[in-house]
């Protein structure tokens, strides 16, 4: 949404002031010191190699076996009615 709308939600959206993609993570330190100063923040790149090998899964509970983390991003399906491949780009899984 965010790489669809970026122009529309903070033209809008007064109170927006920073719209971020799914792979400006890395960013995002960066863009919380642009805010500081009275900026608005964009950061909407979709990264071609960006496989989020190195993100630490998610555990809701410290005690279980199980953690929640994202193996693959995108999608190369085309289909007809769907905007993930132009929204997220093309299919990027972890090594």
């Amino acid at each position: 949404m965010a790489e669809r709308l970026k122009e529309k939600l903070i033209e809008k959206e007064k109170a927006v002031d920073i719209v971020a993609g799914p792979d400006s993570y890395r960013d995002l330190p960066r863009l919380l010191a642009l805010t500081e100063s009275g900026q608005t923040a964009v950061n909407v790149l979709l990264s071609l190699d960006e496989t989020y090998a190195d993100v630490v899964p998610v555990r809701l509970n410290q005690d279980s076996v199980s953690a929640f983390i994202s193996i693959m991003r995108g999608c190369d399906n085309m289909c007809t009615y769907c905007i993930v491949p132009f929204t997220r780009g093309r299919e990027r899984s972890r090594p």
